[in-house]
C-alpha cells in the first residue's frame, strides 16, 4: 500500500498549522508544504510590534525554524517555491521548477496587500520608499528605510494602518494617516466608538486626515510626495495599508468555485472533494447575518486549519460560522469587537438598537480602576448582534465573554444576569458588560412600548 500524499500550498498560519496537525493524526502520510516566501510560518499580526520594538527581532516571531518542520514534523518544507498551477485531472501541483503529486490538496494561499489605483503608483517600484505591509520581507524593508527617516505617511486607517502608524510613532517619527472614509477601523467600530481611537491617536501626536482622497503619489530621489486636495505631503516614506484581498488566482485557474474568496463547505472542502482550503483565501459564513464573508483573522485561520486536519484524518468536523471576534492595541487602549457594527446590521436588514455604557474596571471606592466603554448592538427582541469595547484594561476578557455568550446562542438576558466573580482589588460587584446589557434591555422595553 502506497503512502498517502498530502500537499499544502502556503506555509502561513493556516497551511503550516494544518500540516502539523495532520502529522499528529497521520504518522505515515507524505506531507509536503510549498511556500512562496523565504520564511517558514511566522505571525503576520506581530509585524507592527516588531516595527515598534515591543518585540526585539523579526526572527523572534518565527513560530518554528525550518529544522523543526523537517526533523520533528517530518514534513517536506519547500521555501521560495512558487506554484503556478494545479492539474486536478492528474493530481499534480505545478511549481516553477518542479511538480508535486497529491492525493489530497490543501490550498492556503492567504491574502495579499491591496494597492489602490492611485495616480502615479504604477511608476513606483514598491519597496524603496513606498511600501505595502503584509509580509515579513516588506516589514523588514520598511524598517530599514525608516532608520534615517523623519516623516511618514500611512495611507489607510484600517487595523494594519493604525497599528503601523502607532509603531512608527513609538519609533519617534512624524506620522500622518490619510484615510478616504470619515472614520477609522470602520469594519470593526461604529463612528462614536472610533472617535475614542481617533482621540488616542491624536494625543500620541499622529495627524489624522480623514475623509481625504489621495490624488497622486510620486517618488523623488530622496522623498515621497503624496498629493491630497489642496496639499502635497512630502515625506521620507509612505506605507500603503488599504486592506487585503483573498489570493484566489490558483484556485480560479484550476476551475474551483470562487467568489470573494475560495468557496468551501462547512467541512472545508472546495468544489473538488480532494481539495480543501483554509485561511485568508476562503469565504466563510457570518454567524449573525448568515451571509458569506471574508473573515481574514489569524485566529480564524488556525481554527479552520484544525478542522481541515481533523477531516483529512477521517473526521467529520464542521466549522462554525464566524463572529469575527477581534482585538488590537493602540497607544494605551485595547480595542475589541465581536459580531457586526450597527451600520452592517442595518445593511443586513435588522431592526437595530444600540446602548453605550461607560464604567470602571474596579468599584468606585477602590483606587486604580480604569475607564472602560462598552457598546452593544442588538434588536428590540433582545438578540445580540455585536459589541465593541475600548479601554486601557480588562478589554480582552470581556470581549471574549460576550463572544462566548453569542456563540452559545445567548442574548441580552443571558448577558445581563451573567454570574461574574467579585473582589474589590480585581472587579466590581456587577461587571460593566452586565450593566451595559441592563441599559440595552431598558431600550428594548421602551421600543416594545412604542
Amino acid at each position: 500500500m502506497t503512502e498517502e500524499r498530502i500537499v499544502f500550498i502556503g506555509g502561513g498560519a493556516a497551511g503550516a498549522t494544518a500540516a502539523l496537525e495532520t502529522r499528529k493524526r497521520n504518522r505515515d502520510a507524505k506531507i509536503t508544504v510549498i511556500e512562496a516566501g523565504p520564511y517558514p510560518q511566522y505571525s503576520c499580526c506581530a509585524l507592527p510590534f516588531v516595527l515598534g520594538r515591543e518585540i526585539e527581532t523579526y526572527e523572534g516571531i518565527l513560530i518554528f525554524d525550518e529544522g523543526f518542520y523537517r526533523d520533528y514534523g517530518k514534513l517536506d518544507l519547500m521555501l521560495n517555491t512558487r506554484v503556478v498551477g494545479i492539474d486536478r485531472e492528474s493530481k499534480m501541483v505545478i511549481c516553477e521548477r518542479c511538480s508535486v503529486g497529491y492525493d489530497k490538496l490543501v490550498i492556503s494561499t492567504g491574502s495579499y496587500a491591496f494597492v489602490p489605483p492611485i495616480p502615479g503608483i504604477e511608476g513606483i517600484g514598491l519597496g524603496k520608499r513606498t511600501f505595502t505591509y503584509k509580509f515579513m520581507p516588506e516589514a523588514e524593508a520598511l524598517d530599514r528605510a525608516i532608520s534615517d527617516a523623519n516623516k511618514v505617511v500611512v495611507i489607510g486607517a484600517g487595523l494594519v494602518g493604525i497599528e503601523v502608524a502607532d509603531a512608527l510613532r513609538r519609533r519617534g517619527l512624524d506620522v500622518t494617516i490619510v484615510e478616504l472614509l470619515p472614520t477609522v477601523i470602520h469594519m470593526m467600530l461604529d463612528e462614536d466608538m472610533a472617535r475614542l481611537v481617533t482621540d488616542e491617536l491624536e494625543n500620541m501626536g499622529i495627524k489624522l486626515m480623514l475623509g481625504t482622497k489621495v490624488e497622486g503619489i510620486e517618488e523623488t530621489e530622496g522623498s515621497v510626495i503624496v498629493s491630497i486636495p489642496g496639499e502635497r505631503l512630502e515625506v521620507d516614506a509612505c506605507v500603503i495599508a488599504s486592506g487585503v484581498r483573498a489570493e484566489t488566482s490558483l484556485a480560479k485557474k484550476a476551475g474551483l468555485d470562487v467568489g470573494m474568496g475560495i468557496i468551501v463547505d462547512d467541512h472545508m472542502h472546495t468544489s473538488d472533494p480532494d481539495i480543501y482550503s483554509c485561511g485568508d483565501c476562503i469565504e466563510t459564513t457570518n454567524a449573525v447575518t448568515g451571509r458569506r464573508t471574508l473573515d481574514q483573522l489569524g485566529s480564524s485561520a488556525v481554527r479552520q486549519a484544525r478542522v481541515v486536519a481533523a477531516n483529512l484524518a477521517g473526521g467529520d468536523i464542521a466549522i462554525r460560522p464566524t463572529l469575527s471576534t477581534s482585538i488590537t492595541h493602540i497607544g494605551s487602549l485595547g480595542v475589541a469587537a465581536v459580531g457586526i457594527t450597527s451600520n452592517s446590521a442595518r445593511d443586513s436588514g435588522f431592526d437595530v438598537l444600540t446602548a453605550r455604557f461607560k464604567g470602571s474596571t474596579l468599584p468606585e471606592y477602590y483606587p486604580g480602576g480604569r475607564e472602560i466603554t462598552i457598546k452593544l448592538v442588538f434588536t428590540p427582541e433582545k438578540k445580540l448582534l455585536g459589541a465593541q469595547i475600548i479601554g486601557t484594561d480588562g478589554v480582552l476578557a470581556r470581549i471574549d465573554t460576550i463572544s462566548a455568550i453569542m456563540q452559545l446562542g445567548g442574548g441580552l438576558d443571558e448577558l445581563n444576569y451573567l454570574e461574574t466573580a467579585y473582589t474589590p482589588p480585581l472587579s466590581p460587584t456587577i461587571d460593566p458588560i452586565c450593566l451595559a446589557a441592563g441599559a440595552a434591555l431598558k431600550k428594548c422595553e421602551r421600543a416594545r412600548r412604542g
